[in-house]
């Protein structure tokens, strides 16, 4: 853990905060997932990743993009210390269980994706595109220099917890506009490119494709209607499927 921390920090040190409008500097903290025991010991590692945190991982008065690089009153490793904090502190337990409710579409499939591979909640691991949302939307809209800076530290954060989770199974469940460039990018600048097989493909559905080690799928996000569940059903049963296979292999 000690490794993930420097690490996240590193990337944070190295934020170029002269490509950002301080005067209307409202971005949240920093997004960065802490595994849980659950996740190390599970035989099938998924990783889920959504697009950014939409208001909720914003405290007023502590989080700016400035405080992120260091610049603020505390250093960036007590930022990187509060943000798995939150990580942590995300899920309601009741005992020791994990209480498998919430108003989120995201997080309800989250409950629903570790139910039917049988893994506790904790077992997998949440991740974003985007390590920051802005004003409790979106930084797409943000300007292009700061867009752009955001992008290049998001990419280099997820990148680094690819590297070190090492995940069986990749599920972007974000698609939005410049989604699939953004995921094409992360992969073809951190890992030597992806592998997708022409009958893997159902545009602007669903996209299975090997890359890092492991099979990824890129669907759209599951507050998604219009012909966009059964293709989370189908993701669903390509994993399970995959598992049993390997487990006969």
């Amino acid at each position: 853990m000690d490794a993930l921390k420097q690490e996240y920090a590193r990337i944070l040190q190295g934020l170029q905060i002269d490509r950002f409008n301080l005067d209307q500097d409202k971005y949240s903290g920093v997004f960065l997932p802490d595994p849980f025991e659950e996740y190390w010991t599970a035989k099938t590692k998924v990783m889920l990743v959504g697009r950014e945190t939409a208001g909720w991982n914003t405290k007023p008065g502590k989080n700016t993009i400035k405080r992120a690089a260091g610049l603020g009153s505390v250093s960036v490793s007590d930022v990187v210390d509060e943000s798995l904090a939150r990580y942590r502190s995300h899920f309601e337990l009741k005992g020791d269980k994990v209480v498998e409710t919430s108003r989120s579409r995201f997080m309800q499939y989250y409950f629903r994706l570790a139910r039917e591979l049988g893994l506790d909640p904790r077992a997998l691991i949440y991740a974003n595109l985007f390590a920051w949302d802005y004003d409790k939307k979106s930084p797409r809209n943000r300007p292009a220099t700061e867009f752009d800076e955001i992008v290049s530290a998001s990419q280099q954060l997820l990148a680094a917890q690819i590297r070190r989770f090492k995940p069986n199974f990749i599920v972007f469940a974000s698609s939005i506009k410049g989604a699939d460039e953004a995921i094409r990018s992360l992969f073809n600048d951190h890992f030597g490119g992806y592998l997708t097989a022409k009958d893997k493909l159902v545009p602007g559905k669903l996209w299975e494709f090997e890359a890092a080690g492991a099979t990824c799928y890129r669907i759209a996000h599951p507050r998604a209607e219009y012909g966009h569940a059964e293709f989370r059903d189908q993701l669903i049963e390509r994993i399970k499927a995959s598992v049993a296979s390997k487990a006969l292999a």
